[in-house]
């Protein structure tokens, strides 16, 4: 099989926001603005832990003829006073609802990143009868900050300025994301790096503190006793980080039916790095006929 073009994101971006149909509501936890593209299923995206929507454009770019794309920021992006629920993603999951309400989906899927995956696990858990399926990349089940990291997480959920301007900040993402990205094209982790570093440091301290004691062993519970096993798709980058592969592990183990595929050379933003394979699998999962079984 030849190999796909490789995307020009400066293009895709920029056909993604002309084409797209841009929204904003008033959720329950403050406004949420996100855009529309594509027909077809309704396929909702959840956000990676330092994401905004852009970053994921690439990937619904590449699944517009098969699904109606539905990409959000949620509403922490716009509104820092609303309280944080400390190691829970509950307000999330209320902002994702509140999306698939407004444009009426009665059921949908949810494709989530790192952060965005412990949404839709949640999702699916709350409320089984309104999602159809969810894939999960880079999920993790339990998670625990460490002192520093919780103290530091607290003071910059209030101080004012954006992620670039922390010290080390560029230095910091090109070490951890440069391994992942394909040679073709630097300037596609430089899109990566700018668009994490608009990020207010605020908003980013704040979901980095959804991590602090997270514990989905409950909504395991729950999604186990709800919804079956052919609803999830586990994708499973290579990555360094052992708690992303004990994640699945104890996922592949409760739910021995549970569909997981490996993504070869694919780190923490697949999206970007592997758009056309991670649509594949994506496409495959969600248009795969029943199963009998």
């Amino acid at each position: 099989m030849d190999c796909p073009t490789p995307l020009v994101w400066q293009d895709v971006v920029t056909s993604w926001r002309e084409s797209s149909e841009p929204f904003e509501i008033s959720g329950c936890h403050g406004p949420i603005r996100g855009r529309v593209l594509g027909h077809g299923p309704p396929l909702y995206f959840a956000n990676p832990l330092l994401g905004r929507c852009e970053l994921l454009s690439l990937l619904a770019w590449l699944l517009r003829d098969d699904f109606r794309c539905v990409l959000y920021d949620d509403s922490t992006l716009q509104n820092a006073r609303t309280p944080l629920l400390r190691g829970s993603v509950t307000d999330m999951v209320d902002d994702l609802l509140a999306v698939a309400s407004f444009h009426r989906d009665s059921r949908f899927s949810v494709v989530g990143t790192g952060l965005g995956s412990v949404v839709g696990l949640s999702a699916l858990g709350q409320v089984p009868d309104q999602i159809d399926a969810v894939i999960l990349q880079g999920l993790r089940l339990a998670s625990r900050l460490s002192g520093p990291e919780r103290w530091l997480s607290w003071l910059g959920s209030r101080l004012p300025g954006r992620l670039a301007q922390v010290p080390g900040f560029r230095s910091l993402l090109v070490h951890n994301h440069h391994p992942w990205f394909p040679p073709l094209d630097p300037t596609r982790l430089n899109f990566a790096i700018d668009t994490i570093g608009h990020l207010p440091l605020r908003i980013a301290a704040r979901r980095a503190l959804r991590f602090d004691r997270l514990d989905l062993q409950s909504c395991l519970e729950e999604v186990h006793d709800r919804s079956r096993s052919s609803d999830v798709l586990l994708i499973v980058p290579e990555s360094h980080e052992s708690a992303l592969s004990t994640s699945a592990h104890q996922l592949c183990q409760r739910w021995p039916g549970l569909r997981a595929e490996p993504l070869a050379g694919g780190g923490p933003l697949a999206c970007l790095t592997h758009p056309h394979r991670l649509a594949t699998l994506i496409r495959s999962f969600l248009t795969a006929p029943p199963s009998t079984t």
